[in-house]
């Protein structure tokens, strides 16, 4: 997988940018992480999610994020 999906349980943003990958395109290139049960990543990104990162580079888009700005990031 080359994203990784930061997301939560019960997220509704989570949802829509679940959707806003499918619709573009990279539903196959998303792989997801809860972090409901990770204390660490909860306090990393728990007031942040839905956030992805380009697991090559490390480089992530915070919500609200845009099929183009997704894009960039593959393209980065």
């Amino acid at each position: 997988m080359s994203l990784i999906l930061y997301t939560g349980s019960d997220c509704e943003l989570c949802t829509k940018a679940e959707h806003l990958l499918a619709e573009a395109g990279f539903g196959g290139e998303v792989s997801k992480i809860f972090i409901d049960d990770d204390a660490e990543l909860t306090d990393r990104y728990g007031d942040q999610i839905p956030v992805l990162m380009r697991e090559s580079t490390g480089e992530k888009l915070s919500w609200p994020f845009t099929a183009s700005q997704v894009r960039d990031l593959m393209d980065g």
